[in-house]
């Protein structure tokens, strides 16, 4: 790959945060499995706090168990109060089905939304919520690094991170095809 598509391909797929707001209301987390994501997840609470933080409730194959009770666990650990650790419930096949019931639960009272996911999939994450925020919701991003560290300087390094960002670009087209659908 030239230095000219990595680098469109980079300002496509990573985010950085706008720092839009002090506080959140709602953390929408997508922590996967990766429990190193709660330090930093910990570290957001410690620095700015939020009023509640969302984590899928579905089975992760990967950690043979569900996602919002193991990372609960930790956040529990971490200092997190448990009312403020709530799950994403509903029909859950895919992350778009997870991010339409994350949406489903967020009552206008909340103004402000962090998306907390891995920095190759925030681009992707924020568009899935855009499609079903209602209207003065304001969103932002915290893009997250796992133990895999696919970042914008050196995603193209590696198989994994090349497949990892081509694969978002790949979903971009899906949710926009869809937004006639809706």
């Amino acid at each position: 790959m030239n230095h000219h598509l990595i680098s469109m391909l980079s300002d496509l797929v990573f985010m950085e945060r706008k720092k839009l707001f002090s506080h959140a209301d709602v953390v929408l987390y997508h922590p996967g499995h990766f429990p190193e994501l709660n330090l930093l997840i910990r570290d957001l609470y410690r620095d700015e706090g939020f009023e509640k933080i969302m984590i899928p409730s579905i089975h992760n194959v990967f950690l043979d168990a569900n996602e919002h009770d193991f990372h609960k666990k930790i956040l529990l650990e971490y200092g997190i109060p448990h009312f403020k650790i709530n799950p994403i419930l509903g029909e859950q096949n895919t992350a778009r089905d997870v991010v339409r019931n994350a949406m489903a639960g967020i009552t206008p009272q909340d103004q402000t939304v962090l998306l907390a996911g891995k920095a190759f999939f925030c681009r992707r994450f924020q568009l899935m919520a855009a499609v079903d925020a209602h209207p003065n919701l304001v969103m932002d991003v915290f893009p997250m690094e796992d133990g895999r560290s696919i970042n914008r300087t050196n995603w193209y390094e590696s198989e994994q991170g090349t497949k990892r960002v081509l694969n978002e670009v790949r979903q971009y087209a899906s949710i926009i095809e869809n937004l006639g659908r809706k």
